[in-house]
């Protein structure tokens, strides 16, 4: 038996898509740091999240529990999720022995100054002060494109005042000055990138103008009438008058520029465990907290459970001396409510009796134990269930659905909703799942329809034309 307690490094984006790594076989985007973390750990081919927009999701991870089932799966920033002090995922961590330390983004459902047991925390208000301080200007923006907006434009400060470039400069402050060495550290650098505005320096705004940008993903089923009203509502209200196509290609090339930058700014993390010779025996994880629809569907942004924006990258990779796999594809379905039971699990923490995830461990190692078989996620009245092959997707304003054969369309172009003899099997369990839960979308054994009629697209229009939110940096 042994006390040893190994270190452990948290990295998350935000709204960085499955697909865009190299190692996920993209056609052009270059991510070499996270492509070598891959090989010497496990790349997760099918993590999904259960609610794909910030706050929800994000308050999953220091929970471990899925948004629908705490309250919320929502955006819905007035909501505070009951629980105690003590069961967060920072608490949980600092009691088991470790140095707890957060940089960068929190936004969660909880009050802003929470820390969720973090012994510190460099929130990017931090940045934000420096920048007003700097440049004299009561706001970092001044771009003029929006917090959550995707059209591509230049960034207008230095490198070392950019949200991802600064905040891994605060994790060689962590290490230079304020790491214990007496006791293990948990790490969380918490990014917002390549979340918008779709702004970068050079030399990544220009990175791929010359390269072969894959065209956007707009199956004939999302344009067609009985489009599911949820994702035709987000598609007309939230992104407005649509890119043309140099636009669009010019603002998909920016957002890869955005996910280079940050794999670059992760080689120099890395390269701090290299030198201190302790990369090889550190755990290293990272994810997402959604991904990106950038163009497909004819839709920006998330909050849908498509592919694009609820399946997300899931890199683990374990420490040199850990009796597992290293270098393989687990392609075995994961949800990331399962992140804080996995990191409780390497830590010897303990794990809160209402926790909904899993430690992904039996999976590393090839053992047995991890005894989830299907997925269900829920934004707003939005449902989706993956089990086998299949992904199921409920819609209780208007009670539409699609269905999808994940293995033989992997780019969800064909729906397969109205083949009775696929859909009604992946109907029933999923409404034996919510019989389990005793959901509210299932009531007297069936699912709850609203019935919300189609508006007219000249009143979708005029909801567009109000404006849509745009948000500076904050200090969540």
């Amino acid at each position: 038996m042994t006390d040893f307690k190994p270190n452990v490094v948290l990295v998350t984006s935000d709204q960085h898509r499955f697909d865009c790594l190299g190692y996920s076989g993209h056609a052009c985007v270059r991510t070499p740091h996270l492509d070598q973390l891959a090989a010497s750990g496990a790349w997760f081919s099918r993590a999904y999240v259960d609610c794909p927009v910030c706050i929800p999701q994000r308050t999953t991870w220091i929970s471990g529990v899925q948004s629908h089932r705490y309250g919320s799966p929502a955006y819905n920033e007035g909501f505070q999720m009951d629980r105690a002090r003590e069961d967060f995922l920072g608490s949980l961590m600092t009691a088991a022995g470790y140095q707890t330390y957060l940089i960068g983004k929190r936004h969660w459902h909880t009050p802003v100054s929470f820390r969720a047991g973090f012994e510190t925390v460099v929130p990017f208000s931090v940045l934000g002060d420096r920048i007003r301080t700097e440049r004299g200007r009561p706001t970092p923006n001044e771009t003029g494109i929006g917090a959550n907006e995707m059209s591509p434009a230049m960034s207008h400060l230095p490198p070392e005042l950019c949200s991802t470039d600064w905040a891994v400069d605060r994790c060689f402050d962590f290490y230079s000055r304020y790491r214990d060495r007496s006791q293990p550290y948990f790490l969380w650098l918490s990014l917002t990138d390549p979340h918008p505005p779709n702004v970068v320096h050079e030399p990544y705004y220009s990175m791929y103008d010359g390269s072969e940008i894959p065209a956007a993903n707009i199956p004939d089923w999302c344009e067609a009438e009985d489009c599911p009203l949820a994702l035709y509502e987000h598609r007309e209200v939230y992104n407005g008058p649509r890119m043309n196509e140099d636009t669009l290609r010019k603002a998909r090339g920016v957002y890869y520029g955005k996910i280079t930058n940050l794999d670059h700014q992760l080689g120099r993390l890395f390269g701090q465990l290299h030198a201190d010779g302790s990369y090889d025996e550190t755990w290293i994880i990272y994810t997402s907290d959604h991904g990106e629809n950038l163009g497909d569907y004819n839709d920006f942004a998330k909050s849908n459970f498509l592919e694009a924006s609820a399946h997300v990258p899931l890199i683990v990779k374990p420490p040199k001396s850990f009796a597992g796999k290293v270098g393989d594809t687990c392609d075995s379905l994961v949800s990331l409510d399962d992140l804080l039971p996995t990191l409780c699990s390497i830590g010897g923490a303990r794990i809160p009796s209402d926790v909904t995830g899993e430690s992904w461990l039996p999976l590393l190692k090839g053992e047995s134990g991890y005894s989830r078989t299907f997925v269900h996620g829920q934004i707003e009245r939005s449902h989706m269930f993956i089990e086998g092959k299949y992904k199921y997707l409920y819609f209780a304003e208007d009670g539409a659905e699609l269905l999808f054969d994940m293995e033989a369309d992997p780019d969800e172009r064909r729906d397969l909703s109205g083949d009775a003899v696929l859909v009604e099997p992946m109907r029933q369990r999923f409404m034996e799942h919510l019989m389990e839960e005793r959901h509210a979308d299932l009531v007297d054994g069936e699912l709850v329809n609203e019935n919300h009629p189609r508006p007219p697209l000249k009143e979708l229009r005029a909801r567009c034309a109000k404006g849509l939110r745009s948000f500076g940096m904050n200090g969540m």
